[in-house]
């Protein structure tokens, strides 16, 4: 069965900890560290045997960062989720609103989790090309047509993700800041979108005290407008599935 290494807090580990980690065990290189080193937000390393995750705990444990080993198919997942363009923060819940407009409203109660961030995302943009290339009728005349070539191009840009997770972990809604409607905010919507995002993300911790943040969310608590970053999809997903992991009895 494969083994996952997890922190014991979201206290990142230094490059040079995990490079002087992994040399001490075979199977991992310092390239691995940097590799797996930017994306460790809560787990380090998945997909290991038994001996191979004691002996990697071993070796972390003696550079000064405790972890545990999880049995990685006892991991959560990530919820199913609904894209959402519209909320509005009403005192007695939040009003979500689908597609076509429809609204029905959630008691602020079932919010098991906020979390939110800057996240660099993976894209892909269609490019066109034009060109012109000389063709000749079947008369032998000339003639210069326009002739598109389209094809995708990998980016990597960040945007301002918000995922607001359910209790016990049934679902979630998932924002994009710059694919919403901020009309919710009234009068405080202002031209930057880092602050209309902030100000929704305080809003949504005001009405849901109970709810647990990650550090994005908990950077804009503290009335921060700096926006925490995650390097990946995968290093904020990651975070969030080693937050419902600590919360797991709660999620049950």
């Amino acid at each position: 069965m494969p083994y996952a290494i997890l922190q014991t807090d979201l206290t990142p580990s230094s490059l040079d900890q995990l490079k002087r980690a992994f040399r001490t065990v075979k199977f991992l290189t310092e390239v691995d560290a940097y590799t797996l080193g930017s994306d460790a937000f809560g787990i380090i390393v998945k997909n290991l045997e038994a001996d191979r995750a004691a002996a990697l705990q071993s070796a972390l444990r003696a550079e000064g960062v405790e972890t545990e080993i999880a049995d990685q198919r006892a991991l959560p997942e990530m919820p199913a989720t609904k894209f959402v363009s519209r909320l509005d923060c009403l005192p007695d819940g939040l009003l979500i609103y689908d597609p076509l407009g429809r609204s029905f409203r959630l008691e602020w109660g079932h919010i098991l989790m906020i979390a939110a961030g800057s996240v660099r995302l993976t894209e892909f943009a269609w490019v066109e090309k034009i060109r012109y290339e000389t063709r000749y009728d079947w008369q032998g005349h000339p003639r210069v047509e326009q002739v598109r070539d389209v094809s995708t191009k990998e980016e990597q840009n960040f945007h301002l993700v918000l995922e607001i997770i359910l209790t016990r972990a049934v679902g979630r809604y998932s924002v994009t800041a710059d694919r919403f409607n901020f009309a919710c905010l009234g009068e405080r919507q202002t031209n930057s979108l880092p602050e209309n995002f902030a100000l929704l993300v305080r809003d949504l911790i005001r009405f849901a005290p109970q709810a647990a943040l990650n550090r994005g969310a908990l950077h804009l608590r503290e009335n921060s407008w700096e926006l925490f970053t995650y390097p990946s999809k995968n290093a904020f997903f990651e975070e969030i599935i080693w937050l419902l992991w600590r919360m797991q009895p709660a999620t049950r």
